[in-house]
């Protein structure tokens, strides 16, 4: 009676494991590049218009992911998914842009929008400026400093004659406004400011302050003491300029939102971390990191012992995987940076170590916190009209990604959990349900023989 006892214990206690197996692992989703990209593409077409932050088009982007996070069962980390902060931003402001050169004669000359000239979008303090040779004029070999009663603008040289590139936005940079101009242009305002002539210029940019949101969801872990690990990616970009290019900003950073966006996804249909694992979608750090500086801010004491791990531009073929730290943390001990590296080797993942405060991970280091960004450093087509959705590649998502899980798995779940995510928990179980269920038949035909 004993032995029944056991034997029917033993087997319907593997029939729960067994089913238990089953059950998580068909419910967990894995984490699928196809639709990493498929939102690439969705987040940097024109239904979205380069997200520039403050714009309508960047609060969207805001309510998508929000959506996104509370369907997949996220919970906030504060009040709300939303965390409200003010910036000056862009707007375009719908005036006729032209440079005009005049002389005292009364002939003028007008510069074509575009094509002679075009602005640079650091900053929009002022959005007209006339000056001559009687203002203070700075020439250089490249660039031609002016300053006036109004304010202060520099005109330089363009990199290339399309205009294409456009910088970042930043509201405390020292020039009120920066023109760039073709070299055709910047010689004829070097010789016509040599004659006399005034130098008129408007731009069709000013600046306004703009209430916008980090969004932020937790995956809760089964611990309140262990710190979290923290992914991030800035989902705004650049807009579009007065002549209707769209930055759309695929690789710049699309990519990173959309690659925090399916981990997730798949993570909510995993199980319970042992940890919180935080997803923020940052806001604004093409305006000089200042969605990260506002959650870093925020959160700085939820944030003790945190790692962070920031992604921004993820998917660009044949790059190594750039890990990047701010130079505060160049001569820092940083136990995050070993620990990627060691999976990267074991992934035969190639990597390259760099220092700059050039994404979001700079902001949580300078408050002290152990944080790096993942980046495939294709610079070629960023902040251009040409960085799409079709020069991304599966591969080098994939590559990432076989960085990040394992990441994600050793530090944040337990061995349990990942056992019963795991197809050998299934063959484990199976077998050992076949062999309980096989095992009174042995017995009787063993005894058989023996009769």
């Amino acid at each position: 009676m004993k032995k029944k006892l056991i034997y029917y214990v033993s087997l319907l206690t593997t029939i729960i494991l067994l089913s238990l197996s089953i059950f998580s692992n068909f419910t967990y989703s894995p984490f699928n590049a196809d639709n990493v990209k498929e939102s690439i593409a969705i987040l940097s077409s024109s239904t979205y218009g380069g997200r520039l932050a403050g714009s309508k088009e960047n609060s969207l982007v805001e309510e998508l992911i929000r959506i996104n996070f509370q369907n997949n069962k996220l919970t906030p980390l504060n009040d709300d998914y939303k965390e409200s902060y003010n910036v000056i931003s862009p707007v375009n402001n719908n005036s006729v842009p032209y440079l005009k050169i005049s002389y005292d004669d009364g002939f003028e000359e007008n510069l074509n929008y575009g094509v002679d000239f075009k602005e640079d979008m650091i900053n929009f303090k002022n959005t007209n400026l006339t000056f001559s040779k009687e203002d203070k004029i700075n020439l250089f070999s490249n660039y031609i400093e002016a300053t006036t009663s109004q304010g202060n603008c520099l005109f330089y040289l363009s990199p290339d004659d399309t205009f294409s590139f456009r910088s970042s936005f930043i509201s405390s940079f020292p020039y009120d406004m920066m023109i760039l101009l073709n070299k055709n242009s910047y010689n004829k305002i070097l010789d016509s400011l040599r004659e006399g002539a005034s130098i008129s210029v408007n731009i069709p940019f000013s600046s306004e302050e703009k209430e916008i949101s980090n969004v932020v969801g937790v995956i809760k872990g089964t611990s309140n003491t262990l710190p979290p690990l923290v992914l991030t990616a800035h989902f705004d970009h650049l807009g579009k300029d007065a002549l209707k290019n769209l930055y759309g900003g695929a690789l710049d950073n699309a990519s990173g939102t959309s690659f925090l966006l399916e981990l997730q996804r798949s993570l909510s249909t995993y199980g319970k971390p042992k940890r919180d694992i935080i997803f923020v979608a940052l806001n604004a750090e093409e305006f000089g990191l200042l969605g990260s500086k506002a959650f870093a801010e925020k959160n700085i004491d939820k944030l003790k012992g945190a790692e962070v791990i920031n992604f921004d531009m993820i998917g660009s073929k044949d790059f190594p995987l750039t890990l990047m730290l701010g130079t505060t943390y160049k001569d820092k001990d940083s136990k995050l940076l070993k620990s990627i590296e060691k999976i990267a080797k074991s992934n035969n993942v190639e990597t390259v170590v760099k220092y700059e405060n050039s994404s979001d991970h700079a902001s949580f280091n300078d408050l002290g916190i152990d944080s790096l960004s993942f980046c495939h450093a294709d610079v070629s087509k960023i902040h251009t009209p040409n960085d799409k959705v079709e020069y991304i590649d599966l591969n080098s998502i994939n590559s990432a990604y076989s960085v990040i899980e394992d990441k994600i798995f050793e530090s944040s779940y337990n061995l349990i959990t990942k056992f019963f995510y795991g197809k050998l928990s299934i063959l484990i179980f199976s077998i050992l349900f076949g062999f309980l269920v096989s095992a009174p038949f042995i017995n009787y035909f063993k005894k058989k023989r023996i009769e």
